[in-house]
């Protein structure tokens, strides 16, 4: 497998994760689809990112179709989503928030840095803000012992690091160990694995890029 798009979109940092606690073999390919356009295309016709090339030539885009194939080819009992029952409505619901408070925090770093400052507008910045707090309060409420849905990592875990991870570099006096300390500790908990802290961007990296993500079409 071949797996496209650089560590700074959490959405491909999530697959990879995935693919690493999974012990799935996989080709990095770092392409950057602003840097590399047509390199990416090559692969994601839309140039977007992440996009897993199989081993058969097929390619997958959307980390959530990604990680949901990548859980139907191993045993049932490494899946890093329940299959079914409250567990897995509990982890469908962590991960729609993780990748919400991801998602504004992509759309705030838009207006930060992608549209000319004369042309930024404040109240949307704001509201992205906002938004990731209340995103990050629920996340930070729901318990983990020692993760969130018990005994076994998951996608819920995955993707709450991640994006937490990501606004602590962005916005690291509003999402710190002090504001959201059960969160900085499941972080730091994750780190403990190679899965995360082989993928963690490089810091100069994040801030440059804006953290465009899957959703944003590139």
């Amino acid at each position: 497998m071949k797996l496209v798009g650089p560590w700074v979109s959490g959405y491909t940092r999530r697959v990879g994760i995935t693919l690493k606690l999974l012990q799935i073999p996989f080709e990095h390919l770092p392409y950057h689809a602003y840097r590399e356009t047509e390199r990416v295309k090559a692969f994601s016709p839309m140039a977007r990112v992440p996009a897993l090339q199989l081993d058969d030539g097929q390619v997958l885009i959307d980390s959530n179709a990604i990680v949901d194939y990548l859980d139907s080819i191993v045993p049932a009992d490494q899946r890093l989503t329940p299959a079914s029952g409250p567990a897995r409505v509990r982890a469908m619901q962590l991960v729609g928030y993780a990748s919400a408070c991801y998602d504004k925090l992509a759309r705030y770093c838009d207006e930060l840095m992608l549209r000319p400052e004369a042309h930024r507008l404040a109240h949307l910045q704001a509201g992205y803000r906002e938004q990731m707090e209340s995103g990050f309060h629920v996340l930070e409420a729901a318990h983990a012992d020692p993760w969130f849905l018990g005994a076994r990592i998951s996608q819920a875990d995955i993707m709450a690091v991640v994006a937490f991870q990501s606004a602590s570099v962005v916005i690291p006096r509003a999402f710190d160990s002090e504001s959201f300390p059960r969160l900085a500790a499941l972080a730091q908990q994750a780190m403990q694995f190679t899965a995360f802290s082989s993928t963690l961007p490089d810091l100069g990296d994040l801030q440059a890029s804006g953290l465009i993500g899957e959703d944003d079409g590139i």
